[in-house]
């Protein structure tokens, strides 16, 4: 039997006790001896011989138990059992989110080896892990707004709700950043807007940089210097139709190995949740997240 540790959390808007329960004899009819941690009760932590972390739910459930693991996240490997809004990890690894098929991709990809998983350098906010995306601008004042309530009841469009009500309230704060690109030569630009995107995918099945994925030892820096309500809807449309975002000079885009802001517009987005306060700076954690997969 593989030792598995399910952690979830009850009160998530995604959470239903029926699917942690089939995805729970999913596993166990896989060979996989499941032992679930609520996530709301109890410090996250492994249990003794636990051989694989499976986290039951979307991106933010994914950055807090890697944030709460801390080293830990770096030696036992992960995979993630979809059940939040978006999914951005998820939807790139491509795992399944009905039970018995995730199970049994699970069980396979286990037993081909860890040279076949997923390896994902893993980059930090300050100490927040970032393990899909983050961004600073209109972006994140729109996913301040987004309702709890309403998200529960029509999911992902809840962004867009929220985007269209940040319209009236447009935010220009201009910053200063500056930092490394992947070829170690330094760069410096102004931005009144900012997404790091070290996942291959933001906002849904959108890329923004043909570069970006989580494999990659580096982040792609996505800047607009002048962030309007125009430009920013031309983005987001050339993004659904899959355009080269930086060659119709809609954004800049860097590939980067760490970045400063000369101060933090708050709030700041990451992993599809704000945060009030944020630090200066992204850079690698030294780290190395192992999807199984």
């Amino acid at each position: 039997m593989i030792r598995i540790d399910l952690f979830y959390n009850p009160y998530s808007g995604g959470f239903r006790a029926p699917r942690l329960a089939a995805l729970v004899e999913a596993l166990a009819a896989e060979g996989f001896a499941v032992t679930q941690r609520e996530t709301s009760l109890e410090p996250i932590q492994v249990s003794a011989g636990c051989e694989l972390v499976c986290i039951h739910g979307g991106d933010g459930a994914l950055r807090d138990t890697v944030a709460a693991l801390g080293t830990a996240a770096g030696q036992v490997p992960l995979c993630v059992a979809p059940t939040g809004t978006i999914n951005l990890v998820a939807r790139e690894l491509g795992y399944a989110a009905e039970p018995r098929k995730f199970a049994s991709a699970l069980r396979a990809a286990w037993d081909r080896g860890q040279d076949s998983w997923v390896h994902a350098p893993l980059y930090t906010l300050g100490e927040l892990p970032v393990v899909s995306c983050l961004s600073i601008g209109p972006d994140s004042h729109a996913v301040s707004r987004v309702s709890s309530a309403l998200k529960m009841r029509i999911g992902r469009y809840a962004y867009v709700v929220a985007l269209l009500r940040q319209m009236r309230d447009w935010p220009r704060n201009p910053m200063t950043v500056r930092g490394e690109l992947a070829t170690g030569e330094v760069f410096e630009c102004e931005a009144e807007a900012v997404i790091a995107s070290h996942g291959a995918l933001f906002a849904g099945p959108f890329r923004l940089s043909p570069k970006a994925a989580l494999t990659a030892d580096a982040v792609e820096l996505i800047t607009l210097h002048r962030s309007t309500r125009l430009g920013t809807l031309a983005l987001a449309l050339a993004a659904m139709l899959h355009l080269p975002i930086a060659k119709l000079r809609l954004a800049e885009i860097r590939s980067i190995r760490r970045a400063s802001f000369n101060r933090c517009v708050t709030p700041v987005q990451v992993d599809g949740d704000h945060f009030p306060d944020c630090a200066y700076a992204i850079g690698p954690s030294g780290l190395t997240l192992r999807y199984v997969v």
